[in-house]
């Protein structure tokens, strides 16, 4: 910065005569006029005056105030008390602010010469004149504290009737870190203003070289004709070069025809730069793929994290995207972090480019080995004639415009005081083409979420938007009421009509809630709370889209526009009321009853049904309405929780019933009891992270004779359910307390995790499934050829059905995050899954043998294949070393694989990825088969990574956002965040 508060101290060498010589320039700044004892003596008297006249007061009769208050004009009415306070306050003279000698010296530094003479050689003073005018000539090491700035010069010149001061030589001037080097300096003291000429100014980490170096005002400083750097070499190696430069006190850069250079030559140009201290980053990267073509991905983002305005977003991020294959597309993203608004705002427009895959394939050689699936633009457009009906199809290269929005805005408000919060929340997307991100989200870049270090942003999994889900909520509690609104709307997009058409809205709905404490229990002195619940909604479900119909006909126009078809609206009114109270049965037992009464009403409308009563839309409607009247009853709830134990082990059983003795139609199944269900669970939290647990739950309704299908004791038990799931720590062992991560020291880790969740099929006490996943984790620890292991996991998922193996799921992946040396690092990610479980079990030979076949004859009798392999025998099968036919019949398959190679230079992050999804189409004369194959793509990507003043803990939290780089909290625990580990 420049200008701002700096310290000072005199020295033995500045001459009497050069302190005079201010006293002749700036003779208002001679100190106070006043005698402080004098106006001490005075604040004194007026203290003593004012305690005798209270006393007077106080000792006047009721008579006495009366007639000297009518003497002084002063109204008379009121009580006595009234009376005497009136007439103090007008004998009574204002108290004088009190004299200390702290409000002195504040006095005399108001009035002190705005220049203060720190250190001199020698001075002249010149040109006295009767204006008391003149010029104070300073030499040799001058030393001089302006206003708040500490200034050094050979020589310093002092003008009290332009009131200005001019340095030359060796010109310096500090400010805490910031400091001003340059040739000629030039202040007026009256503007507040100062130029300095050839300037450099230093503010760490970045440096501003110019011509000329102003100050506009108290936070705006211009430097013209100069650059900025973060490289601290006396010659730059890369540089920022600008006609104009503004810079903010809150260090924010704003640059004007800027010109980036390195070693001198200059590199690119922009128009404009903006630079806060939370940070900037530029992306460019360029790469080939196999369906998109060769592509071209460009990013800018800049940041505000103090706006001016509640609503100005603190970032923003530009994409500009060129795809050889595919088109254009421009991208804007805004995002704002605040306690009272919050929101993300994404918009896009694409030209896309129609293409289709072709029957024949790539030399897989060609184009550096990138690509064996062949993409082509010439499309069928149309008929060639559409008049004539010639037989005659018009192709060549279509483009069709694609626009996005996504909006999610919160705005909230908190009253403490009186007890009232406010929530308000906007979710709003839309699409003009279902494929949009799938198509143009394709970019390699770090992941946006602290928790999620390998999730690349935006990376093209088959992200097709089917559905599209529009909300409007408001929520607001007062004390313990809570009042519920929301509007909601569900899109489907329909292929015929190449558009969304709503699928389901929730029109309005309210909820009403209100628990309050009406007492406590008698005997343990638990709270009793009153529950009051209000609740209402309104469902409309839509159907296909309809066409519109050829007038005075009843055909449909197959060139007529797309409508939504309402299929039915529901409503749904219910209202309860009742009691709960939370008891602890002393230290290892508590009892949790609740009892409910209430009523609920559902209907339902079929506008779009016609009128014949004979028809099957007719029927299905009048049954379903009847299930509704089923479920419109008054009713009663009970839900009682028991549990008891410790918390190493404890079991704890839910009882829960619902009768409805009043129900617009009976059931006839379940009659009046509609829930009867008790659920039993076995929990333990021995270890810390881990989490143990047995469920189940048993069904104790009675069910109607008439439709008993011979329900037994056993059946009547759901699945159970036992889940074992956490983390060996290698280092911390099985402690039962781990501290919190604001506590812990060390910043690496090693284990194992482990889920398992198994589910018993407990009507029929046999197993059904089991999905166990396993997995080494390891972080922040080094190898001798490699610096760093920032992390690292191994693991594998095994979905096993036991009844029917042919269904089981195998998983394999592979992550890893790795710094080689202090410039380079590596980034792997691998994810493999088994697409023909089947021919991993002996489920085929059994069978096999029971058909008197063999699987060669079954797999060409069905199509698929069922020949037997093992796990070694599909991996050696896999390496390609066996052909490729053995190569394309493996059981192991990769899904996703991502590599990178990451060198960080000088601010700069240089980035060679490759990148393999497994992608399916439609294929064939019809459509109907499935063409498998590898989207692949090779990109290199240069990243600007460093531009940002500061190196505090705010700044650095906001790039991660900023930057979408993910820190783990143990990396950051002890020195922080360092450029290094990003």
């Amino acid at each position: 910065m420049f200008f701002l508060i700096l310290g000072f101290t005199y020295s033995p060498q500045l001459h009497s005569q050069d302190t005079e010589g201010l006293k002749l320039l700036f003779p208002d700044f001679a100190g106070p006029k006043t005698n402080p004892q004098d106006e001490e003596r005075k604040a004194t008297t007026q203290s003593i005056q004012r305690n005798l006249v209270q006393k007077s007061v106080d000792t006047m009769t009721d008579r006495e105030v009366d007639d000297t208050l009518r003497n002084l004009g002063l109204n008379h009415q009121g009580t006595i008390y009234i009376k005497r306070e009136r007439l103090r306050e007008a004998l009574v003279p204002p108290l004088a602010p009190e004299i200390t000698q702290e409000s002195i010296l504040g006095a005399q530094k108001k009035k002190e010469s705005p220049i203060q003479i720190q250190n001199a050689a020698e001075g002249q003073l010149l040109n006295i004149d009767k204006t008391q005018g003149g010029v104070l000539v300073l030499r040799g090491k001058v030393k001089l504290k302006i206003r708040d700035g500490e200034l050094e010069a050979d020589s310093v010149s002092i003008d009290s009737a332009r009131q200005e001061i001019y340095a030359e030589g060796g010109v310096e001037y500090r400010d805490g870190q910031a400091k001003v080097n340059g040739e000629r300096f030039l202040y007026d003291i009256k503007l507040n203003q100062g130029v300095v000429y050839n300037s450099k100014l230093s503010v760490y980490p970045s440096f501003f070289i110019g011509q000329k170096l102003k100050r506009l005002d108290e936070k705006r400083y211009l430097l013209e004709m100069g650059y900025f750097t973060a490289c601290n070499a006396e010659l730059p190696h890369e540089s920022f070069q600008a006609k104009k430069i503004m810079i903010h006190d809150d260090k924010s850069v704003v640059a004007y025809m800027v010109t980036y250079k390195v070693g001198g030559t200059p590199m690119f140009f922009l128009p404009f730069l903006y630079n806060s201290e939370s940070g900037n980053g530029w992306m460019v990267q360029m790469g080939k793929n196999n369906t998109q073509g060769w592509f071209m991905q460009n990013s800018y983002q800049w940041s505000d994290p103090y706006p001016n305005s509640i609503f100005l977003a603190n970032g923003y991020k530009f994409r500009f995207d060129l795809y050889e294959k595919t088109g254009q597309a421009v991208n804007l993203e805004l995002w704002k972090v605040s306690p009272n608004l919050n929101y993300n705002i994404n918009m896009g427009y694409a030209n896309y480019k129609k293409n289709a895959i072709t029957s024949v394939y790539e030399d897989r050689f060609k184009n550096f080995g990138i690509g064996n699936a062949a993409v082509t633009n010439t499309v069928d457009r149309g008929e060639q004639f559409p008049n004539l009906g010639l037989p005659y199809r018009n192709t060549g290269v279509d483009y069709d415009p694609w626009w996005k929005g996504e909006f999610r805005i919160n705005a909230k408000s908190n009253d403490f005081n009186k007890d009232v919060t406010k929530n308000l929340q906007l979710i709003y997307e839309n699409y003009s083409n279902y494929r949009y991100n799938y198509e143009f989200g394709n970019r390699y870049e770090p992941s946006n979420s602290i928790q999620s270090l390998f999730t690349q942003r935006d990376v093209r999994y088959g992200n097709i938007r089917n559905l599209l889900n529009w909300t409007l909520n408001y929520t607001e509690n007062r004390g313990d009421l809570s009042v519920h609104m929301g509007l909601s709307r569900t899109m489907l997009y329909q292929l015929q009509a190449n558009k969304y058409f709503a699928a389901q809205d929730g029109l309005p709905s309210v909820t009403i809630r209100n628990s309050t404490q009406v007492g406590a229990t008698p005997y343990w002195n638990s709270p009793i709370y009153w529950d009051l619940t209000f609740q209402t909604n309104i469902n409309r479900l839509y159907g296909a889209p309809t066409q519109s119909k050829i007038p005075y006909t009843n055909t449909t126009d197959i060139n007529g526009q797309y409508k939504d078809y309402v299929l039915r609206t529901q409503t749904m009114v219910l209202g309860e009321t009742g009691f709960r109270s939370p008891i602890a049965l002393g230290t290892y037992a508590s009892f949790t009853p609740s009892i409910y009464a209430g009523a609920q009403k559902q209907t339902v409308e079929f506008p779009g049904s016609g009128t014949d009563s004979n028809s099957p839309d007719i029927q299905t409607n009048k049954a379903y309405a009847n299930i509704l009247k089923q479920q419109s009853y008054q009713y009663v709830r009970q839900a009682h929780t028991a549990r008891i134990g410790i918390p190493e082990i404890f079991f704890s059983t839910t009882y829960r019933k619902l009768d409805a003795p009043k129900a617009e139609l009976k059931d006839p199944v379940l009659g009046t009891v509609r829930q009867h269900e008790a659920e039993f669970a076995l929990e333990s939290y021995a270890l810390s992270d881990w989490d143990v647990s047995l469920r189940t739950i048993r069904d104790l309704r009675n069910i109607s004779s008439e439709y008993n299908p011979g329900i037994s004791n056993t059946q009547r038990w759901y699945y159970t359910v036992m889940r074992i799931g956490g983390f060996i720590d290698f280092v911390d062992g099985f402690k039962t307390r781990r501290p919190s991560l604001l506590e812990r020291k060390r910043n690496f880790y090693s284990g194992i995790f482990i889920n398992n969740d198994y589910v018993h099929h407990t009507p029929q006490n046999r197993p059904l499934s089991n999905n166990l996943t396993l997995s080494y984790k390891m972080g922040g620890f080094s190898w001798p050829i490699v610096r760093a292991f920032r992390s690292l996991e191994v693991g594998s998922t095994w979905y096993h059905v036991y009844k029917d193996n042919y269904l089981d799921s195998y998983r394999f992946f592979f992550r890893t995050d790795t710094k080689i040396s202090r410039y380079a690092g590596i980034e792997l990610e691998l994810d493999s899954r088994v697409t023909e479980p089947w021919r991993l079990t002996a489920l085929a030979q059994g069978q096999f043998y029971a058909l008197s076949t063999t699987p060669e004859l079954y797999t060409s009798q069905t199509g698929t294949n069922y020949d037997q392999t093992t796990i070694w025998e599909d991996t050696a099968a896999g390496t390609g070393l066996q052909g490729q036919d053995k190569r394309q019949k493996a059981v192991f398959n990769i899904n996703r694989f991502m590599m990178t190679f990451k060198l960080d230079l000088h601010n700069w992050e240089y980035r060679l990825g490759y990148s393999m999804n497994l992608r399916a189409l439609p294929g064939g004369l019809s459509g109907n088969n499935q063409l498998t194959f590898y989207d692949q793509s090779v990109y290199f990507s240069v990243n600007l990574t460093n531009f940002s003043f500061g190196e505090s803990a705010p700044s650095t939290a906001t790039r991660i956002r900023l930057y979408r780089f993910r820190k783990r909290p143990l990396d950051g625990s002890t020195t922080g965040v360092s450029s290094e580990s990003q």
